[in-house]
């Protein structure tokens, strides 16, 4: 689930990933989809997450038995994880909520794609997602501040 949130990509761009893709606090993806090379900053609590988990040659995401985590795998995580939260299991939601976390922490929308490797036009639907009280709060704080 870590690894969906917070580099934001796609659930076959994470599960693809290799121990060999991280360098220098980064990890390294070429979207399926897009074909889109990208070189994402890895999160401090991404960090952490991967420090507990063995780190060596081959994907990432493994199943408990050191499998490679396959599709299917990674959906009934998600599906059992979700449940016990409450929340629909869908793998885009997690992107979709990096998104929108990016955003609301003021990350503009270049800068919010250029982590999700998404258009700006895609981004720009999921900013109109976020919490509209919060950013106007946000909004009146800096324009209060700048009197």
């Amino acid at each position: 689930m870590a690894m969906l949130y917070y580099t934001a990509q796609r659930l076959g761009d994470v599960l693809g990933m290799q121990w060999s893709d991280v360098e220098d606090d980064r990890i390294t993806v070429v979207q399926d989809k897009t074909k889109k090379p990208m070189k994402i900053p890895i999160h401090s609590a991404l960090k952490a997450e991967l420090a507990t988990r063995s780190q060596g040659e081959g994907p990432i995401c493994l199943t408990i038995h050191g499998k490679p985590m396959r599709d299917d795998n990674a959906r009934k995580i998600l599906k059992a994880f979700s449940a016990s939260a409450g929340a629909p299991s869908v793998p885009h939601g997690l992107r979709k909520n990096a998104v929108i976390a990016l955003l609301e922490a003021g990350c503009s929308a270049a800068q919010t794609a250029a982590v999700s490797g998404q258009s700006l036009l895609m981004v720009e639907h999921y900013a109109k997602q976020r919490d509209q009280s919060a950013l106007a709060d946000a909004a009146m704080l800096r324009w209060e501040n700048r009197t």
